[in-house]
């Protein structure tokens, strides 16, 4: 070997060395920079032959475990969507306030039981009377207010998902054109690092949105994927929608028919115009879309129906009433007749009988709306009652006509019946021992505030003081009760209407039936809570008092909202090692990096050395000569 090999090899060296430096400058200069990995750079020894011909850099290498990547991938999208439902379940606890504390739901039901406790032994008493008004109507004001609140979390979901969907978009966008980038690199290219961690960072951003699989490329072009095989991006990126709403209301829910929809739904659109509904196909069920869903279409719906239940629950305690039946004349048949002139829609009339001698239930509701029916058992809270709508718009007869009808199809042999008037009879099959009837009744609702009995219809829908009925028609009343409810004006304008049932003669204002009659009903009487509203199952309803269930309400809300911090900070604990194990791997080692330095350093120098050798040995042959 002559000296001009020696020069060659110990330029090449001196090239390779700076080289280095530049990466290690560069790593130095990125500690700090997020999604940035390490880099070192390869190289190889130059052979002729036989014959090393001194060194040469190769490309940029990153050390990237993919495995841990797409774990972290995977868990920081769980992290995501527990993160959402920790963050509103928090706000949801805070908004039904601390159990007992001054702005609890509970307290301020208490309060209205401690003001009415006071109307039993001080009737006559206005200021008595004033409390129980005044306490009503901020009961009545704290279920406006949270149903408020409960839809203002329900619209922040949604505007969060609008901009999650676009977030998602540009980085679908950037990845398709750093896709085309590594696509354009010659065959058997290495893909470029730096590129590799721009690529990454926008995978990232994607993955906390939505639970994602990634297919790489050995040019470094990736697909994506949801976890349920919808491509993302393959090739060319897809084009994700959220037709958004700005206006959410207790009404406005997720339904898979466009014309019944009432919030925004993410629609996946590919480069030939295939469309897909991710909602309604249940593709997006973790990461933060995933969360915003969840808390939009589901917690915060069902927590606006336990508000509902509860302002259901206050206006029909207060003001339905009971209508027994009697005996119809002496059969065969025999059967029952009830009075049906003071049946709203949505009041009932429960029939028990035997079929074959089983015993069972019917409950008959009025329904006015053709479009609600036929009904399922489901809308009521007993899970073994035959349920049947029937309208009485054309008057009892016709309604006995469909009730025989709805029979027929229940395999029932009874009858219905109009004999005269509203009066509305059922019987049993006449003798032939297959059906009796045992007992009817009917729970209808007083619009009345005096003369007809010690009920009082306190709480009212809305401003117009509309009976509250729990009517079907239109939806269903009882959806959004709760931001419609209020106080009977005329028990405002009047308060002696709490103690004075009866106005002719009448009722004398220290008499006690009606505010103990109300006290009772709200402490005392015992009803079961629809399963909709997420307390109580179909199989077994809740069963308790109006103070029972609106306790129960903070204690199922702050429940989940401790439940849900629980997941977020064990999720937490799972996505920090990840992200410590891969920063690990990929991270930039001050301390390594610094090492480096001075081994490159005397790396620089040896090499400069033997240049400078090289020299002067030429120098001293160029002498000779």
């Amino acid at each position: 070997m002559g000296l001009s090999s020696v020069l060659n090899i110990a330029t090449s060296g001196l090239g390779i060395t700076q080289s280095s430096l530049d990466v290690v400058a560069r790593n130095i200069a990125n500690a700090d920079t997020a999604g940035y990995s390490s880099k070192t750079l390869a190289q190889e020894n130059i052979i002729s032959g036989n014959i090393s011909l001194g060194v040469r850099g190769l490309d940029l290498r990153r050390n990237v475990d993919q495995f841990i990547q797409s774990q972290l991938r995977t868990e920081s999208a769980a992290l995501g969507d527990v993160e959402v439902r920790a963050n509103f379940l928090t706000q949801v606890d805070q908004m039904l306030g601390e159990p007992g504390g001054p702005t609890g739901l509970d307290t301020m039901l208490n309060q209205l039981v401690q003001s009415l406790q006071e109307l039993t032994t001080s009737p006559d008493n206005f200021s008595v009377r004033a409390s129980v008004v005044s306490d009503a109507q901020v009961m009545a004001q704290q279920l406006r207010q949270l149903s408020l609140d409960v839809q203002a979390m329900r619209q922040q979901a949604e505007d969060s998902l609008a901009v999650a969907v676009d977030e998602v978009n540009v980085a679908l966008r950037q990845l398709e054109t750093i896709n085309q980038t590594l696509a354009t690199q010659g065959s058997g290219q290495v893909p470029p690092a730096d590129l590799l961690d721009e690529r990454d960072k926008f995978i990232d951003q994607i993955s906390r949105h939505l639970d994602i699989r990634v297919s790489e490329e050995a040019d470094g072009t990736a697909s994506i994927f949801t976890r349920s095989g919808n491509a993302l991006l393959q090739g060319q990126a897809v084009q994700l929608s959220f037709d958004h709403h700005g206006n959410i209301t207790p009404q406005a829910l997720y339904s898979d028919v466009a014309a019944d929809r009432g919030v925004g739904t993410v629609s996946l659109t590919s480069t030939n115009g295939y469309s897909i509904d991710l909602i309604r196909n249940g593709i997006l069920d973790s990461g933060r879309i995933g969360g915003l869903i969840e808390m939009r279409d589901v917690t915060l719906v069902e927590l606006q129906a336990q508000l509902d239940e509860l302002a259901h629950s206050l206006a029909t305690s207060l003001s339905s009433k009971t209508v027994a039946s009697t005996a119809a004349p002496a059969g065969p048949p025999d059967g029952l007749d009830i009075e049906t002139s003071g049946l709203l829609s949505g009041n009932t009339i429960t029939v028990n009988y035997t079929q074959n001698g089983t015993p069972g239930t019917l409950t008959i509701i009025r329904v006015e709306d053709a479009s609600e029916l036929p009904l399922s058992n489901d809308v009521t809270p007993d899970a073994n009652d035959n349920v049947v709508g029937v309208s009485f718009t054309g008057g009892v007869g016709a309604a006995a006509t469909a009730l025989n009808t709805a029979f027929s199809g229940l395999g029932l042999a009874l009858v219905a019946s109009n004999p005269s008037g509203t009066t509305l009879r059922i019987v049993d099959d006449g003798g032939a021992a297959t059906s009796d009837v045992t007992a009817m009744s009917a729970k209808v609702t007083s619009t009345a505030t005096q003369d007809d009995g010690n009920q009082l219809p306190l709480f009212v829908d809305g401003n117009a003081s509309t009976a509250y009925s729990a009517s079907l028609d239109s939806g269903g009343q009882k959806l959004g009760f709760a931001s419609r409810i209020s106080v009977n004006s005329l028990v405002v304008q009047d308060n002696e209407l709490l103690v004075r049932g009866a106005s002719s003669p009448q009722t004398p204002l220290g008499d006690t039936a009606r505010p103990l009659e109300i006290l009772d009903r709200l402490t005392n009487q015992s009803f079961d809570f629809s399963p909709a509203s997420g307390v109580g199952t179909t199989t077994r309803p809740y069963s308790g008092t109006v103070v029972d269930f609106t306790q129960r309400i903070i204690s199922y809300q702050t429940g989940r909202a401790d439940q849900a911090a629980r997941e977020m900070t064990a999720q937490d604990v799972v996505v920090t090692a990840l992200q410590e194990r891969f920063q690990s791997d990929i991270g930039v080692d001050i301390n390594h990096e610094l090492s480096q330095l001075i081994r490159l350093q005397n790396s620089f120098a040896a090499n400069a050395r033997i240049i400078q050798m090289a020299d002067e040995l030429f120098d001293v042959l160029f002498r000779a000569f």
